[in-house]
């Protein structure tokens, strides 16, 4: 894929423009509203900095903004497994505390990740996929600082509890290589999105919930 040419300096300071101004509307959401609706203007704000990012960087440096969301031709399954094994990691968490989620809190966490995916994948992947760095030097960067901002973000109150936010912060990274990994060799975000929409459902569902009742205990 064409890369305009744009200094790092530049276009790294993009993701850390979105997690000052997102913490700052966390802290005064937290300190607001209850904790259980804190999240909500946290999230929207948060998906109004990388939106404002992303048309920030296609208006005044030229980085193209393309979800290319056909699903065909379909890629080759040495592909679909960087995008499949990360949806699944989360899946022996679902099953053994799916049970401690209320419905209604699934169905929140549901439509949450039909909307998530969109403006995460287009933001740590399809926009950092442009940083000056080589192949490898892109996915390492960037899966590092979508795992920082779980810890940055949302460490502080919701996944407050050690043992779900270092889970959480481990499983992002990962996940973050695999899904940029798939994008630079298959040029889609759909296959990500659609991977990180499972994850969503499974892993944050969970890890939210358990995060929130771990820290009303600690």
């Amino acid at each position: 894929m064409a890369t305009p040419t744009i200094s790092l300096r530049r276009l790294i300071a993009l993701p850390f423009v979105v997690l000052l101004l997102t913490r700052l509307g966390i802290e005064l959401s937290v300190h607001l509203l209850p904790m259980r609706w804190a999240w909500l203007p946290a999230f929207g704000l948060y998906y109004a900095t990388t939106s404002a990012s992303i048309l920030f960087a296609n208006r005044y440096w030229g980085i193209p903004i393309g979800l290319m969301s056909r699903l065909s031709p379909r890629p080759s399954w040495s592909l679909l497994v960087s995008v499949v094994i990360p949806a699944l990691l989360p899946l022996g968490v679902f099953v053994f505390n799916i049970k401690a989620v209320s419905l209604p809190m699934l169905g929140g966490i549901g439509l949450f990740a039909l909307i998530n995916p969109w403006f995460e994948e287009s933001f740590w992947r399809g926009l950092l996929t442009h940083l000056p760095l080589s192949r490898w030097g892109r996915i390492l960067l960037s899966a590092a600082l979508f795992s920082f901002s779980h810890y940055f973000l949302w460490g502080a109150y919701w996944l407050s509890a050690r043992p779900v936010l270092v889970a959480t912060c481990v499983t992002t990274f990962l996940m973050g290589v695999c899904w940029m990994w798939f994008y630079l060799r298959d040029g889609r975000l759909v296959y990500p999105i659609l991977s990180h929409l499972v994850v969503d459902v499974l892993n944050l569902s969970v890890a939210v919930f358990m995060g929130l009742q771990l820290a009303t205990i600690q």
